[in-house]
């Protein structure tokens, strides 16, 4: 069965800063021995994840050593993550399979997402990145290189940049042709580097971002598949969707998912899952999605527990409207 599983890159980082990349290494290798009962049952895998905590520590880096090397344009920080998490990624299921002695291939594929500079994820949704600052250095930015701020109390000041919607996945044909010879795609990784087309037709860099929630819907798509796992935290989960996750799989109807998009209080990261879970539902056919923290991956997706978006619940809706 075709999957595409999304990985919340928070997930993938350690809340000890002074384990550094070890930490990572070890987050990673934990969700990696979640997914690996999926691999076990046979499953045709894509991975997308996010890269929010490790943009963020690209961009502070890049701060502390600004005085010796130059800055990092957030393409080319979304390129950097994508590589480095996705080998991180690579690594450990690599290894996992070759100690569950299965033979597959497994591959990172940097992936680049057209979008409209015009077309914001509604309503307008704006990204805060990067370390904070303080007022003298606000307007220095704002002045020199044309950076917008939002004040967060308590910390200071923080960059934003646009959240776009994604028009078109540039190496998604890749990613089928690999799928369909039996290899691993890890890809898109923090939702794909957003670029535009110039008057010439030539791919740019641009300075947003694209949720990755949004880019997996066009990548299931793609692969014609009927099954998207999103992987978050339980309290992430909990907090957002007011659920008892010991109570096992639990259906929301499309009144629901209205209704939960709605809410004034829910971060932007779960809601965009619901908004983009609604869009790919609405594409017909048999589709479900799964919103799961790690420890509720299952030996079979349809038995996880956790919630679920049913088809059948919407179909019901579609067919009276």
């Amino acid at each position: 069965m075709k999957l595409v599983v999304v990985i919340d890159g928070d997930l993938l980082v350690t809340e000890d800063p002074d384990q550094g990349m070890q930490g990572q290494k070890d987050a990673i290798s934990q969700i990696v021995g979640r997914l690996g009962v999926l691999l076990d049952n046979g499953h045709e895998l894509v991975i997308l994840h996010g890269n929010a905590p490790q943009v963020g520590y690209m961009l502070l880096r890049g701060e502390a050593a600004r005085h010796v090397v130059h800055s990092l344009p957030l393409d080319i920080c979304g390129a950097d993550t994508q590589g480095a998490t996705g080998y991180m990624l690579q690594q450990a299921i690599s290894n996992w399979l070759y100690q569950h002695e299965i033979e597959m291939e497994i591959v990172t594929l940097i992936t680049q997402v057209e979008v409209n500079g015009a077309d914001l994820v509604s309503p307008p949704y704006t990204k805060g990145i990067g370390p904070y600052f303080n007022w003298e250095r606000v307007q220095a930015d704002q002045h020199n290189r044309g950076w917008e701020f939002k004040l967060i109390p308590g910390l200071g000041y923080q960059r934003v940049v646009p959240g776009l919607m994604p028009k078109r996945v540039i190496e998604a044909t890749l990613v089928r042709y690999m799928l369909e010879r039996g290899v691993i795609v890890i890809c898109a990784g923090g939702g794909g580097i957003p670029v535009r087309s110039d008057e010439n037709g030539n791919l740019i860099g641009v300075e947003a971002i694209v949720d990755k929630a949004f880019t997996c819907v066009l990548i299931a798509q793609e692969i014609a598949c009927d099954l998207i796992i999103f992987i978050s935290s339980r309290d992430r989960i909990v907090g957002s969707y007011d659920l008892n996750l010991t109570d096992g799989l639990q259906e929301i109807d499309l009144e629901r998912i209205d209704t939960l998009i709605m809410g004034s209080e829910m971060e932007d990261t779960m809601r965009h899952k619901l908004l983009a879970s609604k869009q790919f539902l609405q594409q017909g056919g048999n589709k479900t999605v799964l919103i799961l923290p790690p420890d509720q991956l299952g030996s079979d997706p349809s038995s996880c527990c956790g919630v679920q978006l049913g088809s059948e619940a919407y179909a019901t809706s579609l067919r009276n409207q």
